[in-house]
């Protein structure tokens, strides 16, 4: 049953989603009918032998796809579900090295608004798109004329049922909560953390972390727009608290990640306040060098932008990610 569940694995990852959950299911109905065939007419259960050797007369697990997909033109069917599957991996890399590109751009710039930065992006990726897709297409279309036309045809279809890889996990599962022990070290670090950071209104420059040292030699004092951050700050660790506190209680709160997005899109918004301001610390007397104080706001401007860039894409991975796993648990609920 094991080979069998790789098997199907291995067929279903080139299969439209869409109809992908019912194609798996009549593969599995007529495979195990095959089984039990071959098991009834030897007079003995299947070994994984006879199990492998049943999928190897039903066909590699490429060809069984292609039985379920229509059939192309510009790409040939022997190679058409690989090259499918490398256009859905490839594209969004070709998405997120451009965003980190812009995101290293717009960091580095003083002057870049977001939205002009993000509506620059959005307009500036597509021909990296579409050369991309260009050159995967001409690559395929190569390996499908030299299936065609040598013995790399035979050696593209040899097989070994046994080597298929292990089932993975469901993509809606749910991972694996913290034990008690993680969950409490986890606590009590962010009250440490959180008492810290209450202890900062006596000690503003702490905020900065190790560079409250040198901050202190300048003459300057933070900008406004910290007071707005600090106030968020403490919400966003309020927020926190709760969660971990509700965390050590046993039972499932379905509502803890949808709050937990929550805040992250917080800290995300309190940290690009922070990032866009044009000035984060001001001269506090007459005595401050002017140009220090110019060189060190343009250094944490430059931080904080790299810092948005982070906490934007952890953000997107994490709505992705959970999207993805309620979106396959609707698809199990009906």
């Amino acid at each position: 049953m094991d080979l069998l569940e790789r098997y199907l694995q291995a067929v279903g990852q080139y299969l439209p989603e869409a109809t992908r959950d019912d194609t798996i299911a009549e593969l599995r109905a007529n495979l195990l009918e095959q089984m039990d065939d071959r098991s009834e007419s030897l007079g003995r259960p299947l070994n994984d032998g006879d199990v492998a050797a049943i999928l190897l007369e039903h066909g590699k697990p490429e060809k069984v796809a292609l039985r379920y997909l229509p059939q192309r033109s510009l790409i040939g069917p022997t190679v058409f579900p690989f090259y499918t599957l490398t256009l859905v991996r490839v594209l969004p890399l070709v998405v997120f090295a451009s965003a980190i590109a812009k995101g290293i751009e717009f960091a580095a710039s003083q002057q870049e608004s977001p939205a002009h930065a993000l509506g620059s992006f959005a307009l500036g990726v597509w021909p990296s798109l579409l050369i991309s897709a260009a050159i995967i297409t001409v690559i395929f279309a190569v390996i499908e004329w030299a299936l065609e036309r040598g013995k790399l045809g035979a050696k593209w279809n040899e097989w070994d049922p046994e080597k298929l890889p292990a089932v993975k996990p469901h993509v809606g599962s749910d991972p694996s909560p913290k034990s008690m022990v993680k969950r409490v070290i986890d606590l009590s670090a962010h009250c440490l953390w959180m008492a810290y950071v209450l202890w900062v209104p006596w000690h503003p420059f702490w905020i900065i972390g190790p560079g409250v040292f040198y901050l202190e030699s300048l003459n300057v004092a933070l900008a406004p727009v910290w007071h707005v951050f600090y106030a968020l700050l403490i919400v966003l660790l309020s927020v926190q608290l709760v969660m971990k506190l509700l965390a050590l209680s046993s039972g499932t709160h379905r509502w803890m990640k949808p709050l937990k997005l929550a805040t992250e899109l917080l800290g995300v918004v309190a940290v690009g306040m922070i990032a866009c301001a044009k000035e984060l610390l001001v001269a506090a007397n007459g005595s401050a060098n002017l140009q220090k104080l110019a060189e060190v706001n343009h250094a944490m401007s430059l931080a904080f932008r790299i810092a948005l860039i982070i906490a934007i894409v952890g953000l997107v991975k994490e709505v992705w990610e959970y999207a993805n796993r309620m979106r396959v648990v609707r698809q199990m609920a009906f």
